[in-house]
Parts: C-alpha cells; structure tokens; sequence
C-alpha cells in the first residue's frame, strides 16, 4: 500500500495517459507530469529514464551564490527524454576553457519498471558524482544506468553546483554566504527524493546515497551533517571520507575571488552584488588562476556562525568522535593505487613523472602541529623514512610516493573511519580493497599511460558500476562481464539489505568490521577475497602517529 494515498490517484492519471499515447512513456509527480524514454540495459532488458527533473530553482541572478529553493512546477508534459545539464566548470580543451552552466540543479530518475498501484516499492540508490568539488557530472558519458538497471532498484544521479559557484563563502554573517551551497544542492535533492521516488515506485524509507571521491566525501558529510538527518537509510563511499587529513577548503575565498577579479572588497555588500554581475566564465578563469596555487580553494569548509542554517558547523574529525551523527549501514573503501592520480597531474602540469620534495604536507592538518616547527620537520622525516627508507625520492621510482599518496588521503582514512565507527555503532561498517584490472578501469580508460601499473587507480572502480564513454561492447562470460556483475550485485544488495552478501550466492561472507576483527574484501580481477587487515604495516604505521601526536578528548 502507498504510504501517501494521494499516490493511486497520480498512477491512476498516468495510467490513462499512456492508454492515450502508447508511444508517450509518462509519470506524474507533485511538480507535474514527465515524458520519459526507454532504454536498455546490458542484457537488453528494458528500463525507463526520466532525465533532466528540476529539483530546484535556477540559482541565477540574486540567487547565484544563495541556497537552493525548491523548484516550481510546471504545466503541460515536462520533456524528460534530454541530457541532464552540467555544471559550470573548468574544461580545457573547449572554447573559452569552461563549460555548463549556472542553470544546472537537475536529477535523472532510472527504473526498471513503470510505476503501478500496490506494486512493491524499489529500494533507491542515490550517486553523487566525484570531481573534487570543482568537476564532474552526471551525463550519461560517465555515469550512464545500463549496468546497475540488471538489478531491479531505482537510480537516481543528481548534479550541484561546484567550484565558486558552490563553495564560495564569506566570514561576514550580513553578506548571507557562509559557504558550502554545493552540499546545501545535495541536501535539497536528497529531500526531493524523498519526497516524490514513491511516484516512481520507489521505496523512501529505504534509500542507499553513494559517491566516488568528492561524492563519498560528500555521503560521509551527510551522515556528520544535522541538515541531512532522516533523508537517507544507507551510505556508500567509493574512495573518500569526511576525515581526509588535508586541510578543508579555504576560508572567505569570496574576498579571494572578489580581489582577482580587481573588485572592491571594503563592503562586502558590494562585493557580493559586483560578483552577481561578472560572467560565469570570468569567474571559473579566475577562479583557476586561484586554484592554481591553492587546490583546496572551493573545498568544503566548517562555516562561520551565521543566522543561517549551517551545513557543517564543526570538524569532521570531531564530530565522527563525538558520535553525534546519523549511524547508519555504511560501506567504504580503496584502491590499490589511488595515489596514481598524482602522476597523471604531475604529467598534466609539468611533463614529468611525480617528486615528492616536501614530506611536511604529509603532516596531518587534525594533530595541529605548528606549521615550520620543529616538530612537523620531524614527523615529516619519519613518513620519509617509512616510505622511502634510505632511498632518496626519484621520478624513476615513483612506487613509494604512489603507496604514501594512496595510505595518506584515502587509505588510512577509510581505516580510521572504520575503527572509530564500531566504537559507537550498532549499525555495520563494510570495508573493501580494490585491486581489480581489466578495461573497464575508468581512469586508465583516460590515462592508458597508467596501464603500466597493474592495478586499481583513483576512480578506476566507477567503470565497474556505471557505463561510460569508454566503456568497451562487453562481451558474455568475459572477465569484465563477470567482474562489473559481482560488484553491480555487491553494491545494490547493500542498497536493498544493508548487507553485500546477504546470503551465499556469491559464494563468500562479506563480514563487517568489529572490535575483534578487522575484515576487509578485496575486489580483484577474477575474484573477491576476504581477509584480514588491509596494508596492515601501513595502517598500523599511521595509527602510532595518532596515537602519539592526537590527544583523545
């Protein structure tokens, strides 16, 4: 039964507007009715998208910087057949170097089955895209549905505003942009979902959000964040967590923003209503003038007291400690050599293969070690001599500056989220290590220099769930068949059961983490292993320096 009885008489509606148009694929949602289209899966199994829904108003004009509100509706038949928008953002290669827009706040609606009364609901799986805050999308040439739509669950992928756009802020509560709207996009959605997957036949008491990079940043924040509490029952993280040790995002980057562009910045006010009027690709140029120096300059940050309702208003670190969260199933993980990502920028910006020169970036920003002193020169020099022994760093042997990138922003962190988890949680924590390499790996797909390492890059894993431009005709019984369909069944059965072998049809346990054992999958080309302790030197290396430097409140 529908939990909102208003549902029957929507279905009803749209059951006779498909009677009148048989070529017509439509549903019917508070805000109006959709034209969808359909599609096939791998198998070539239908499935149904409905594409480009307006979650929220265009956030143009005096609303460019502001938070979201809630879209309006509309009259007549919306046409969900077309390609999502993307978000402004920095792209060269095309002209001006910057491309999307600022009118870029829609969702896409993937299911299995047109909805029906008294069918049973669908668990729904959320994806919010990687791209480090400043990139990325949700287009079908990276994240298209035809992988997952072999499992009967409903998929929804969403975008957000990013760069400037989404993570400007002002330290001054009377300019009205304490930061982090980007996340506040991701909220609104969230609640959007919520409110209207039951049209689509879906199940809003049992929805799994799930991201890559930035996106399992993001997911991790939401389970931090009092904003997002109730939209959610389940939480992915591909390769990122909300305690990654590198410092967050910059703060009053609109004053930064405001002084590259030779605007005023004695009234704020000002600033802010100048900055309405500068062309969206005048921002993103300045913005990568900026970033140039600062990467982290439109990363999320911890928001200043304001009278608006804040998204993240402490650490992140201390809130996972305090244990004041939404605890909720949660799965996360790794690749093998996230750190690979590193020689793809260093080639990207100078040519070469990656250095690491300065071993003080190591230091984690949470131990509040004083910059320069002599206590992080010698924490800096006892990462060096882990990772590099006697040896001194070399752009031919870029392995040990691979393995410490990889421990440091993504491993270890995973790790420690875990540990700290179990402490407070009744609700399971799953981690995995992926090793898996075949040509799916989506990453290598880009970069094929990167195909000399054997193993998982940052982002190789995103191939193995979701379509993409480089995705290859998969071929019955191939190792990348076989491969995509284990992790496809190990994603949505932890959407549907809150536990990725729910049973033993997989032919494994998948166990979680517990005070008494620390169990891990690892994700490989031609199976899946359980074990235990992943990269445990490594791990255990880390865990000393927290426990020497990181008093315990």
């Amino acid at each position: 039964m529908l939990s909102n009885p208003t549902n029957f008489y929507w279905l009803l509606m749209v059951s006779l507007l498909r009677a009148a148009s048989s070529q017509d694929i439509l549903t019917e949602i508070p805000q109006g009715v959709l034209r969808g289209l359909a599609l096939e899966n791998i198998d070539g199994v239908t499935f149904y998208g409905f594409r480009s829904i307006p979650y929220a108003q265009p956030p143009l004009n005096d609303l460019r910087f502001k938070d979201p509100l809630p879209a309006d509706g509309w009259e007549g038949i919306l046409d969900a057949t077309r390609e999502i928008p993307s978000c402004t953002q920095y792209a060269p290669g095309v002209p001006y170097g910057i491309s999307g827009g600022e009118d870029c706040l829609y969702l896409n609606v993937f299911v299995r089955e047109l909805p029906v009364a008294n069918a049973t609901q669908k668990p729904v799986m959320v994806y919010i895209h990687g791209g480090g805050f400043y990139a990325g999308a949700a287009n079908d040439i990276f994240v298209g549905s035809e992988f997952i739509m072999i499992k009967d669950v409903i998929l929804v992928s969403i975008h957000y505003r990013l760069g400037i756009f989404g993570f400007i802020n002002f330290d001054d509560d009377e300019v009205g942009i304490p930061g982090n709207v980007g996340l506040k996009d991701q909220v609104l959605a969230l609640k959007w979902v919520k409110d209207n997957i039951e049209a689509f036949g879906g199940d809003p008491n049992n929805i799994l959000i799930f991201g890559n990079s930035a996106g399992a940043m993001s997911v991790h924040l939401h389970m931090l964040s009092p904003m997002s509490r109730g939209l959610f029952n389940k939480v992915l993280g591909q390769s990122g967590t909300a305690i990654n040790p590198i410092q967050l995002g910059t703060r009053n980057n609109g004053v930064s923003i405001a002084e590259q562009l030779g605007l005023q910045v004695t009234n704020l006010t000002e600033t802010l209503r100048s900055l309405r009027e500068v062309s969206a690709v005048e921002l993103s140029r300045a913005e990568q003038i900026i970033a140039e120096s600062d990467i982290l300059f439109t990363f999320p940050i911890v928001e200043s007291p304001s009278s608006q309702e804040p998204f993240l208003s402490e650490r992140p670190i201390d809130i996972l400690l305090s244990g004041d969260y939404t605890q909720v199933p949660y799965l996360t993980g790794f690749n093998d050599l996230e750190g690979l990502l590193m020689e793809t920028n260093s080639l990207a910006l100078t040519g070469e293969s990656m250095l690491i020169e300065d071993f003080t970036e190591f230091v984690p920003f949470d131990l509040d070690i004083v910059p320069g002193s002599e206590e992080e020169r010698a924490l800096s020099q006892r990462i060096k001599a882990f990772y590099y022994g006697d040896t001194k760093p070399s752009r031919d042997d870029i392995m040990p500056a691979v393995e410490l990138y990889s421990d440091f922003i993504f491993g270890f962190p995973a790790y420690r989220t875990a540990l700290e988890y179990i402490k407070i949680s009744s609700h399971p924590i799953y981690i995995y290590y992926f090793t898996a390499d075949t040509s799916l790996n989506f990453v290598k797909a880009i970069q094929p220099t990167l195909r000399q390492f054997p193993g998982a890059v940052h982002g190789d894993e995103v191939g193995y769930i979701f379509k993409t431009v480089f995705s290859h005709q998969i071929e019955a019984g191939s190792v990348e068949d076989l491969a995509l369909r284990s992790v496809v069944a190990l994603w949505t059965n932890f959407a549907v059961y809150g536990n990725p072998t729910p049973d033993n049809s997989m032919g494994f346990q998948w166990e979680p983490v517990t005070q008494n054992s620390f169990k891990y999958l690892e994700i490989g080309t031609y199976s899946n292993n359980v074990s235990i302790n992943p990269r445990v030197e490594n791990m255990e290396f880390w865990s000393q320096i927290y426990e020497d430097y990181f008093p315990r409140k």
